[in-house]
């Protein structure tokens, strides 16, 4: 069981760190002109607008191969590129260490790590990646220019070389996103998500596997 607990927290803590943007564009969307570009642009650059540092924590389950496993969760990021994500057992033990310097995503064990992560597991090249930025409901990259689209259900889309984002249908708010990592479709989202601001709920999945973080009451 305790190794199975470990299998599934590497799982979250590999997901939050999805790296480059998803490629093409889904279809039924519609290319945006005008005003209407301006305001999808404008929506998701206050979705990117996260201050400075983020302290806060996460408990929350992976859902890894027909297994539910609990894990805890705390974030520390000076900046995007000083960041800390520790994930630790339901006792409270550390098992794993996410430390981004805004170019390589490092893992590190814990105390309490079985087999996973191994000592020599390699450092991630993510590029410009913000963990925080992803836990507290923003893009994870800064946006580029990026092409604005309109979904058949209303929702605005903003697609650039690293992600591609998702407002809600009544458009004010980032609902979801898209991204690669090492070749594997991410999907974040943030269900039940009313207000600006921090979601209560991110959702990871990929592969198959989904990590639910629920943030803590402060």
């Amino acid at each position: 069981m305790g190794r199975r607990l470990l299998s599934g927290a590497a799982s979250a803590c590999f997901v939050a760190s999805a790296l480059v943007l998803a490629t093409g564009c889904a279809s039924g969307l519609h290319r945006l002109a005008g005003e209407e570009a301006r305001g999808a642009r404008e929506l998701f650059a206050s979705a990117a607008a996260v201050t400075f540092p983020i302290e806060t924590s996460f408990t929350g389950v992976a859902e890894v191969s027909g297994g539910v496993f609990p894990f805890v969760a705390g974030v520390n990021s000076r900046t995007p590129s000083e960041e800390t994500v520790g994930f630790y057992d339901p006792l409270g033990r550390p098992v794993m260490f996410l430390t981004n310097d805004g170019i390589y995503v490092t893992v590190s064990r814990g105390l309490a790590a079985g087999k996973f992560p191994p000592p020599d597991f390699p450092p991630v090249p993510a590029g410009p990646v913000s963990l925080g930025r992803i836990l507290s409901g923003a893009p994870a990259y800064t946006l580029d220019e990026g092409d604005p689209w309109r979904t058949q259900d209303g929702e605005w889309v903003l697609e650039d070389r690293r992600q591609r984002l998702f407002s809600d249908s009544s458009r004010r708010l980032l609902v979801r996103a898209e991204y690669v990592f090492a070749g594997k479709d991410v999907a974040v989202s943030y269900p039940g998500r009313e207000l600006p601001g921090p979601p209560p709920v991110v959702n990871i999945e990929i592969s198959g596997a989904k990590i639910i973080f629920r943030r803590d009451t402060e």
